[in-house]
């Protein structure tokens, strides 16, 4: 029997989305829908990007995460403290389950905007983008 271990994209998934909710956030896999009425401010622990590279020994190359934080425009310094927490997180040696990885502060980008995707809000939208070396 052959034990496969995470991948490196899972295991940076799941290590964000636990720092999300051990942070005492509303946190979410996927975009809630305008029906499903949840509570702002929420974070959506999204889109996942590995960049491979090999050498003849082990596998390298990067990861890279998108994580949105959503709320009303009135929690604007929530959630730009949301914004800061993970951005913070993916400075320099960042160790999950079965992998490490390294982050450089120039590698990652962080946004503000008032997003009115969703018909009749104004919504402020925090987003993340998380680039880790594999180390």
């Amino acid at each position: 029997m052959v034990l496969i271990r995470k991948s490196p994209m899972q295991d940076v998934y799941d290590y964000y989305f636990r720092l999300s909710k051990k942070s005492g956030y509303n946190t979410y896999d996927y975009l809630p829908p305008q029906s499903e009425k949840v509570k702002y401010p929420f974070v959506y622990i999204g889109n996942l990007e590995e960049i491979p590279s090999q050498t003849k020994t082990n596998l390298t190359g990067s990861v890279v995460l998108n994580i949105d934080c959503w709320g009303t425009p009135k929690q604007r310094l929530i959630i730009s403290e949301m914004v800061e927490r993970f951005f913070y997180a993916s400075i320099g040696r960042v160790n999950t389950e079965n992998y490490h990885f390294y982050g450089n502060a120039q590698q990652q980008s962080k946004r503000m905007q008032l997003d009115t995707s969703v018909p009749n809000s104004t919504l402020m939208r925090g987003m993340v983008t998380i680039e880790l070396q594999i180390l």
